[in-house]
């Protein structure tokens, strides 16, 4: 038995409304339609750009941040190591070897050895990095001729203090100037380091 409702053949076939096209053919409708891409290209190009914009200032700000701490934390170790080596030239004066070798002096280099794994040290200006080496390696140097006899007290400690004022008189302050001029580069940007 068919359950399905018959259709009475005289009863009229539902039609569906027919659509005006004619907007499609006016010239109107695609120029504000090519306006539109046009602006939405505009958008997203824009979009992109002050996103790319902002992302390079925060990139550069970090980079001047962590080098700002780089370079306080080895002017603050460079200037502890001068104080190190001087107070070690004035021990020596008039002591017998034996003396001094019991007296070596222990140089902090944690900051300086600890600078061949950052990717910020070579950022650091040239003269300064080359300084710093040359202090490290000189003091070493007249400290090992020092306890081997190859320096009397009196001569050696003369060579290591000209060594620390020359460091205190060109790169301590070089140093102090270029991690300062971070610092106001930072604060001009709203970030307090200190």
């Amino acid at each position: 038995m068919d359950i399905t409702p018959k259709q009475d053949a005289s009863a009229p076939v539902k039609r569906f409304p027919r659509l005006d096209n004619g907007e499609l053919v006016k010239t109107s409708f695609w120029i504000s339609q090519i306006f539109m891409i046009i602006a939405t290209v505009a958008g997203v190009y824009l979009a992109a750009q002050e996103g790319l914009s902002q992302a390079i200032t925060f990139d550069n700000l970090t980079n001047q941040q962590n080098n700002y701490y780089l370079r306080h934390a080895l002017y603050d170790e460079l200037n502890d190591n001068v104080t190190i080596i001087n107070d070690y030239a004035e021990f020596i004066s008039g002591k017998s070897t034996h003396e001094i070798k019991n007296h070596h002096p222990v140089l902090a280099s944690f900051v300086w050895e600890n600078m061949r794994y950052s990717p910020n040290t070579l950022e650091t200006p040239s003269q300064i990095l080359s300084d710093t080496r040359r202090f490290y390696m000189k003091a070493t140097e007249i400290v090992s001729k020092i306890e081997a006899r190859t320096y009397g007290s009196q001569y050696g400690g003369g060579l290591l203090k000209a060594l620390t004022q020359e460091v205190s008189d060109k790169t301590l302050p070089a140093l102090k100037r270029n991690y300062t001029a971070l610092a106001l580069e930072l604060k001009r940007n709203e970030i307090n380091v200190d």
